[in-house]
Protein backbone atom coordinates (compact mmCIF):
# COMPACT_ATOMS: atom_id res chain seq x y z
CA UNK A 1 0.00 0.00 0.00
CA UNK A 2 1.23 3.39 -0.91
CA UNK A 3 0.85 6.30 1.75
CA UNK A 4 -1.73 8.71 -0.22
CA UNK A 5 0.02 11.75 1.65
CA UNK A 6 3.25 11.44 0.27
CA UNK A 7 1.50 13.26 -3.40
CA UNK A 8 0.13 16.01 -1.24
CA UNK A 9 3.23 16.68 0.61
CA UNK A 10 5.08 17.04 -2.60
CA UNK A 11 2.85 19.43 -4.31
CA UNK A 12 2.85 21.43 -1.42
CA UNK A 13 6.80 21.68 -1.21
CA UNK A 14 6.12 22.67 -5.23
CA UNK A 15 4.07 25.24 -4.51
CA UNK A 16 5.89 26.51 -1.77
CA UNK A 17 8.62 27.03 -3.93
CA UNK A 18 7.20 28.35 -6.68
CA UNK A 19 5.98 31.21 -4.31
CA UNK A 20 8.65 31.98 -2.92
CA UNK A 21 10.15 32.32 -6.19
CA UNK A 22 7.57 34.64 -7.23
CA UNK A 23 7.97 36.84 -3.81
CA UNK A 24 11.47 37.01 -4.50
CA UNK A 25 11.29 37.97 -7.98
CA UNK A 26 8.60 40.69 -7.38
CA UNK A 27 11.09 41.95 -4.57
CA UNK A 28 14.16 42.10 -7.30
CA UNK A 29 12.13 43.82 -9.40
CA UNK A 30 10.76 46.75 -7.05
CA UNK A 31 14.82 46.95 -5.98
CA UNK A 32 15.04 47.60 -9.16
CA UNK A 33 12.70 49.98 -9.84
CA UNK A 34 14.13 51.97 -6.64
CA UNK A 35 17.39 51.89 -7.90
CA UNK A 36 16.67 53.12 -11.31
CA UNK A 37 14.73 56.15 -10.14
CA UNK A 38 17.28 57.16 -7.55
CA UNK A 39 19.77 56.99 -10.35
CA UNK A 40 17.29 59.05 -12.53
CA UNK A 41 16.54 61.84 -10.09
CA UNK A 42 20.62 62.45 -9.47
CA UNK A 43 21.37 62.23 -13.37
CA UNK A 44 18.23 65.13 -13.92
CA UNK A 45 19.15 67.13 -10.94
CA UNK A 46 23.08 66.77 -12.09
CA UNK A 47 21.56 68.23 -15.50
CA UNK A 48 19.68 70.81 -13.83
CA UNK A 49 22.78 72.19 -11.67
CA UNK A 50 25.06 71.76 -14.47
CA UNK A 51 27.40 75.21 -14.34
CA UNK A 52 27.08 75.65 -10.74
CA UNK A 53 29.73 74.38 -8.22
CA UNK A 54 28.29 72.61 -5.60
CA UNK A 55 29.98 70.48 -3.14
CA UNK A 56 28.93 67.08 -2.62
CA UNK A 57 27.91 67.10 1.16
CA UNK A 58 25.69 69.93 0.00
CA UNK A 59 24.04 67.91 -2.59
CA UNK A 60 23.81 64.81 -0.21
CA UNK A 61 21.22 67.35 2.57
CA UNK A 62 19.26 68.19 -0.52
CA UNK A 63 18.75 64.93 -1.46
CA UNK A 64 17.91 63.39 2.30
CA UNK A 65 15.54 66.67 2.65
CA UNK A 66 13.74 65.54 -0.56
CA UNK A 67 13.91 61.98 0.51
CA UNK A 68 12.01 63.17 4.34
CA UNK A 69 9.56 64.82 1.91
CA UNK A 70 8.91 61.89 0.00
CA UNK A 71 8.65 59.51 3.47
CA UNK A 72 6.33 62.17 5.12
CA UNK A 73 4.06 62.25 2.02
CA UNK A 74 4.03 58.67 1.47
CA UNK A 75 3.24 58.13 5.10
CA UNK A 76 0.51 60.75 5.15
CA UNK A 77 -1.16 58.99 1.89
CA UNK A 78 -1.24 54.79 3.23
CA UNK A 79 -2.43 56.59 6.42
CA UNK A 80 -5.23 57.79 4.58
CA UNK A 81 -4.74 61.60 7.10
CA UNK A 82 -4.51 65.12 6.24
CA UNK A 83 -1.89 67.50 6.63
CA UNK A 84 -2.70 70.15 9.29
CA UNK A 85 -2.26 72.85 6.64
CA UNK A 86 -5.11 71.60 4.64
CA UNK A 87 -7.60 71.23 7.48
CA UNK A 88 -6.66 74.40 8.14
CA UNK A 89 -7.95 76.06 4.89
CA UNK A 90 -11.18 74.62 5.23
CA UNK A 91 -14.13 76.72 6.43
Amino acid sequence: MQNDDTGFQVQGKRQAKSCLFVFLTAMLILFSLAIAAAAGIIILDSIMLRGEEHSLSWRAKRYKVACQFLWYDFKESVSGKKSNSSQEDEP
